[in-house]
């Protein structure tokens, strides 16, 4: 085309050329020619103008059909494109919700495509044309690149078509998904909301039980049929979580997990509260049988216990007796505070019945609570009256014989005394009235309490039965005779110094004659007069009158009616409570009230009315009384004050003034009697083993102080350790650091009476006052302050390790996996247990089978139940708040509920040991045929136990279970049982018998010989052949 251009382009230089040359032969030639020449060189000019046109068509066709093909391509390309991006936008996830998606899809994809179809046609026409205008090779291309434009504009379709499928899909679990979460929503709030709600007993029996149990067995059953409702939820969600157009985003993401967490969250709980629930009832039957049995028992004691404390001994009874029924009465008030512990037992169970609210609201519980507390107080104060009645009656008697114990013991060594000084004496008469003048004063001095005595013996007459009342009357009667002999002497004997009469040598020879005659009685009294020492009147004044001596011939002491036989050293058995029947004057009615303390009629009342606490006031007001109320007529003992002056000489006065003539060195010679010297070197000895026993206290009290300070310091350094050591993670670590607290307390706790017994010694040592006393005041001082600062430090690590348990994520998991598994082993046992005994042989085997891989598992989990129930124990018992009662509520619930299901898989595989037959246990074997305890609820299976341990063969016609003929019963199996369990014990025996014949007999000198006599004992018996070996 280009050398055509070049051609044109030379022809139109020969054209001007050709016109130059035309016009110089225009000038030459003719018009004619001329004109000739014109149109020739016009039709030339005509023909290259044609040429050119046609080059210029020519050239912009060729040019046309190299644009065509280039457009071809760009478009080609642009609709590829176009037709990858749209792939691309249908299949990428935005972020707008799936009906948007859907809905752009459908409208404004399918738009874009209308509008890009015309750039489709445009390009299959341009296409075709230019197959027609290409060369074979080129027209192919042509073809393959129209043909794929097909296949990817139909592959488009495909894409979108799949994708609004699937979005639609998606959309359908979503939907589906919303409807049953909805759903579920409703439930779960209306069961959580159920089994939150406290189980409330109306009354206490085993009917409300069943009632309680039906209801959670309702509840169970709703719960399982909303099981496959909340498993489809699961498969949706996680459905839902592979699906990127469900989680476009993180947001989306999320909130698909977190439903799917909150929801088995709550399934969980819900699960595992349905089962703390039925368990929790169980228990409330199990603690409300143990409260009733309890009682029962305490009731049982209570009742007989008041029927012995209504009908008391204590009224017009001996004293004999009065003191048997005190003892009885003793031992039984001892017995009632002994059974207080059994009281605080039942009210510990009632208060923990309270606090977990699992008490009846008819209030039957509490109302045998209150009853059995009123009733022991009551039977407590009705005990205490009779026994302060018993005791006020004892006492007086009891005083009035140690009273008149002490006067016999103070006029026997008189007696000695006198005798000593009438007839072994070497002191002179002066010296011997000095003498005889101290005497005359003892015998002033102690005449007021005879009075009281005699007086208050008087009464005792008056108040005791007739056989006390004579008793009382012969003491008194006897001590009346003791002490005419012994004043009367001291009164002979004073006249005879005083006299001077001519025959003083004969009366000292008769009085040697009397003291000969005296002389066993005193070897008796020595031991009066040891115990003298440490006895003391009961009371120090009374109104009592001696009689004057009897008429007939004085005697000496010689034949005193009183000796040491005749002293009882404990109460003649001859006493009563409520005083005489009468009184023998009207005048002495109100006397004899104000003095007994309680009215003639009291009766079997209650209570004892108010009595002086002492009864020495009692006496004080009977000596304020003495002349305002005479003693009777016709009393054993006539009121006769004058009667110690009739004792002393004249001109002695009451022994207040002596003879002149006395001599002080008698005095002194009689203070070194061997008496004398014997209670000074016992004084000596008690004071030096006193400040022994002191010394050997303080010493061994600082070795005590040490030892408790050496150790309160090791334990607070390991306590410091221990508060800066990293805090438990898992449930292993937690339980070391239990055991590891439970020792240190116990460790407290044994140390603590140590501590106590350092604090009341050092109260004793430091009365003294020494400066040994003040440093150990500082010390134990500093002990008490180091002991709180430790028992502090063992609180702080405690309250530390409980709230590491709180926030051991180990141990709620634990726990609470623990529980699921119990429930599903629970489950797996009701599947395998057979009501029918004669079902098919292999079903058995394989029931047995699953139960013995159960009790497998149940023994494997043992240890994990021992580590929460030790780490509870330790750390749970005492704390406080609902998460700590919730934590130890849970671990009580799981260590019962695993030994339940030991107790009924073991039960259940002994009654599968035979194929073919239900084998009963050894209780069974013993108490009848009764129904197996898996196949009935806990309180008919404790109640059928209970029967069974009493020997009752009873059928239980709630819950009827499988009975077999008796004659079936395998005793081949009982015995074999009995006969195994005796194997040790028989093992035992035998090994004893060997031993027994494998000792040595004796062969030496000094041994001892072998002897065994079964009839007696199993032990070896020994004895020596000659004589105890040397030592």
């Amino acid at each position: 085309m280009q050398e055509l251009e070049k051609s044109l382009a030379n022809w139109t230089q020969n054209l001007k050329e050709l016109l130059t040359m035309k016009a110089d032969l225009s000038q030459h030639i003719l018009v004619e020619d001329v004109m000739v020449l014109k149109e020739q060189i016009e039709h030339l000019h005509r023909q290259w103008e044609d040429l050119c046109v046609r080059v210029a068509i020519r050239k912009q066709e060729i040019e046309d059909r190299l644009n065509s093909w280039i457009v071809f391509n760009e478009k080609n390309k642009e609709l590829c494109a176009w037709l990858v991006q749209m792939e691309n936008k249908v299949l990428q996830t935005a972020d707008i919700s799936i009906e948007e998606m859907i809905e752009k899809l459908q409208k404004d994809c399918m738009e874009e495509i209308n509008l890009f179809s015309e750039n489709k046609l445009q390009l299959k026409h341009m296409g075709d044309q230019l197959i027609k205008a290409s060369s074979k090779t080129r027209a192919a291309e042509i073809d393959d690149k129209l043909h794929k434009i097909n296949d990817r504009w139909q592959h488009l379709f495909d894409v979108i078509g799949s994708r609004v499928k699937k979005l639609k899909e998606t959309f359908a679990f979503i939907q589906q998904l919303d409807k049953n979460m909805s759903n579920l929503r409703t439930w779960l709030a209306r069961i959580e909301s159920e089994l939150s709600k406290p189980v409330v007993y109306d009354v206490c029996d085993d009917q409300e039980i069943q009632k309680r149990l039906a209801e959670q067995q309702d509840l169970q059953r709703d719960i399982e049929q909303h099981s496959a409702g909340v498993e489809s939820v699961f498969n949706i969600c996680d459905v839902l979580l592979h699906d990127s157009d469900a989680c476009a985003n993180e947001t989306e993401c999320d909130s698909i997990q977190q439903t799917t967490r909150s929801l088995d969250r709550r399934w969980r709980n819900i699960c595992a509260m349905s089962m703390e629930r039925r368990m929790k009832i169980e228990e409330t039957w199990r603690l409300w049988q143990k409260f009733l049995d309890d009682y029962s028992r305490f009731e049982d004691w209570l009742k007989s216990a008041e029927r012995t404390a209504a009908f008391p001994n204590s009224s017009e009874v001996l004293y004999t007796v009065a003191k048997e029924e005190l003892k009885r009465f003793e031992g039984f008030q001892r017995q009632v505070h002994e059974r207080l512990t059994q009281l605080e037992l039942v009210n510990k169970q009632y208060r923990r019945l309270a606090r977990e609210n699992r008490t009846d609201t008819a209030s039957r519980l509490k109302q045998m609570v209150h009853e059995g507390n009123q009733r022991w107080d009551g039977l407590q104060r009705r005990v205490t009256a009779i026994l302060r009645r018993l005791r006020h009656f004892t006492n007086q008697r009891e005083e009035f014989e140690g009273t008149r114990e002490s006067i016999l013991v103070w006029l026997t060594e008189m007696d000695l005394q006198l005798t000593n000084v009438e007839h072994f004496s070497e002191s002179d008469a002066d010296d011997k009235m000095r003498q005889l003048n101290g005497f005359q004063q003892e015998i002033t001095l102690n005449t007021n309490k005879i009075d009281q005595l005699i007086v208050f013996g008087e009464q005792l007459i008056q108040k005791s039965e007739p056989l006390d009342a004579v008793l009382i009357e012969d003491e008194l009667e006897e001590l009346h005779r003791y002490c005419q002999e012994v004043f009367g002497r001291v009164s002979r004997f004073h006249q005879r110094l005083t006299s001077h009469a001519p025959g003083l040598e004969d009366e000292k020879e008769a009085s040697e004659n009397e003291t000969d005659m005296e002389d066993p009685r005193e070897i008796q009294t020595d031991s009066w007069r040891k115990r003298r020492e440490s006895e003391e009147p009961s009371s120090p004044q009374a109104l009592c009158h001696l009689v004057p001596p009897a008429p007939g011939p004085e005697r000496s002491g010689c034949e005193t009616p009183v000796s040491v036989d005749s002293i009882p050293l404990e109460w003649d058995h001859t006493g009563d409570v409520g005083g005489s029947s009468s009184h023998e004057d009207d005048e002495e009615g109100p006397y004899y009230s104000a003095l007994s303390g309680k009215s003639i009629s009291e009766g079997h009342s209650w209570h004892v009315p108010d009595s002086p606490s002492c009864p020495k006031h009692r006496y004080k007001q009977v000596g304020g009384d003495r002349n305002v109320q005479p003693i009777p007529s016709d009393s054993s003992t006539p009121y006769k004050p004058a009667y110690v002056k009739l004792l002393l000489s004249p001109g002695t006065d009451g022994g207040k003034e002596g003879p002149q003539q006395e001599d002080e060195g008698l005095a002194s010679r009689a203070g070194q009697q061997s008496g004398a010297f014997d209670r000074w070197e016992l004084l000596q000895a008690q004071e030096l083993r006193k400040k022994l026993r002191v010394k050997q206290d303080l010493q061994q009290l600082n070795s005590d102080i040490g030892h408790i300070t050496t150790w309160l310091r090791k334990t607070e350094a390991e306590l410091e350790t221990l508060k800066m050591a990293k805090p438990p993670s898992d449930v292993q670590e937690l339980e070391l650091q239990a055991r590891r607290l439970k020792e240190m307390l116990n460790a407290f706790d044994t140390y603590k009476a140590l501590v106590v017994s350092v604090s009341g010694s050092s109260q004793e040592l430091l009365q003294t006052g020494s400066s040994e006393s003040r440093e150990l005041h500082e010390r134990v001082g500093q002990l008490r302050l180091h002991w709180d600062a430790a028992q502090g430090a063992v609180e702080s690590w405690r309250e530390g390790l409980r709230q590491s348990l709180m926030q051991c994520q180990d141990f709620h998991q634990l726990s609470q996996d623990l529980l699921l598994w119990l429930a599903s082993a629970e489950s797996r046992r009701q599947k395998a247990h057979v009501p029918d005994p004669q079902a098919d042989p292999q079903a058995l085997l394989e029931c047995r089978e699953e139960l013995r891989q159960l009790e497998k598992e149940l023994v494997e989990r043992q240890p994990q139940v021992d580590s929460l129930q030790e780490i509870s124990d330790s750390l749970l018992v005492k704390g406080h708040g609902e998460d700590y009662i919730e934590a130890e509520e849970k671990v009580h619930v799981i260590e019962k509920k695993l030994k339940q299901l030991l107790e009924q898989v073991s039960h259940d595989l002994m009654s599968l040991q035979i194929p073919g037959s239900s084998l009963p246990s050894l209780d069974e074997v013993d108490a009848g045929d009764q129904p197996p305890a898996a196949s009935m609820p806990a309180p008919q299976a404790k109640s059928r136990a209970e029967r069974t341990t009493k020997g009752k063969n009873k059928a239980d016609s709630s819950v009827p279970g499988p009975a077999s003929p008796g004659s079936s019963k395998p005793q081949r199996s009982f015995l074999s049982r009995v006969i195994r369990a005796a194997l040790p014990l028989q093992l035992l025996l035998l090994l004893l018998l060997l031993l027994a014949c494998l000792l040595p007999s004796s062969e030496e000198d000094y041994s001892c010989t072998q002897a065994n006599n079964f009839a007696r004992s199993f032990y070896p018996m020994l004895r020596y052949t000659n004589g105890p070996p040397p030592t």
